[in-house]
């Protein structure tokens, strides 16, 4: 069985925001420029997909089972045979932003980035609003807000910024929900691609998913990179895992690629689908190999 397979053949312009839903035990994601909200079964392997406004910035289910979503700078909820009800809008709504990524907390609160579409330089913002519907801002300078999640204690708060390759930490109050120092956990080099969507592994290491990078890349706590996962398509854009935490799903998009490039990597668009523990397994094994060899290596001779 191979570890990174095609789990369902879309064609997505822009593949974007996974996440599994425990209530119907299946994978949301939508594709943001395709305009839709799309459920895809593990099991059959069939995809559901709704038309929807464009664009369409993320998709969260709440801790009571409700689906929401981001279109332009409106939160919606949705219902399962796709309906929508509007219930907030962001204080900066004005012409030419949109949400881009989002992640709910356990405590039902729903971080949201907000972007310009022109990708003006410092012009994003960074946004939590609460379930009683108070909106607080939590930060702002960002140009391409992207990948938000927290560390396994809730202690810190991760927020990448694409456009400048760096996902930033923050020390988080999972009770009250505020930030404070701001921190640049890592940089990532231009030429290994662009920081992405992400999520935290049951060890606490970050999967930074890396857009013209053709990869995931795993990032420990400490913000160096312990290893990549290779993929097959260039531009990944982010990553959930199921319900066991075994396999990672990973949306992709075909934004921007020319046919030669969409010849070279048909899967472009696709969702994929990474035996995760399989590759951690292998990973571990080789290093623990490479170590052995190392050990028996003959020493340098020492002069007297």
């Amino acid at each position: 069985m191979n570890e990174v397979t095609v789990a369902f053949s879309s064609q997505a312009v822009l593949g974007e925001s996974p996440v599994w839903s425990p209530s119907i035990a299946r994978l949301l994601w939508v594709d943001t420029l395709g305009a839709s909200l799309n459920i895809f079964d593990p099991i059959t392997g069939q995809n559901v997909a709704h038309a929807m406004p464009s664009p369409l910035g993320f998709v969260a289910e709440t801790p009571a089972g409700q689906w929401i979503i981001g279109t332009a700078c409106h939160v919606e909820r949705v219902s399962r045979s796709g309906e929508r009800h509007r219930i907030a809008t962001v204080p900066h709504d004005q012409e030419g932003y949109r949400f881009n990524d989002a992640s709910l907390d356990p405590s039902g609160r729903l971080w949201v980035g907000l972007m310009n579409e022109e990708l003006k330089e410092g012009s994003g913002y960074l946004y939590r609003l609460d379930p009683d519907g108070a909106w607080h801002t939590v930060d702002s300078g960002f140009t391409l807000i992207n990948g938000i999640d927290w560390s396994r204690d809730r202690s810190t708060l991760y927020v990448t910024d694409s456009r400048q390759g760096v996902i930033y930490a923050y020390d988080h109050d999972p009770l009250s929900g505020e930030v404070k120092n701001r921190r640049s956990l890592i940089l990532i080099s231009p030429n290994k691609g662009k920081p992405d969507g992400l999520t935290v592994d049951r060890e606490g290491f970050l999967l930074s998913v890396l857009f013209d990078g053709a990869a995931i890349a795993r990032i420990s706590p400490e913000g160096y990179i312990a290893s990549t996962i290779a993929l097959p398509v260039p531009r990944p854009t982010s990553c959930a895992f199921d319900a066991t935490g075994q396999h990672l799903f990973v949306t992709s998009a075909r934004l921007g690629l020319s046919k030669s490039e969409l010849k070279r990597a048909p899967a472009s668009g696709a969702l994929l689908r990474v035996d995760y523990q399989r590759i951690l397994e292998r990973q571990s094994q080789l290093s623990s190999a490479t170590l052995m060899k190392q050990g028996n290596c003959p020493l340098p001779e020492v002069p007297d």
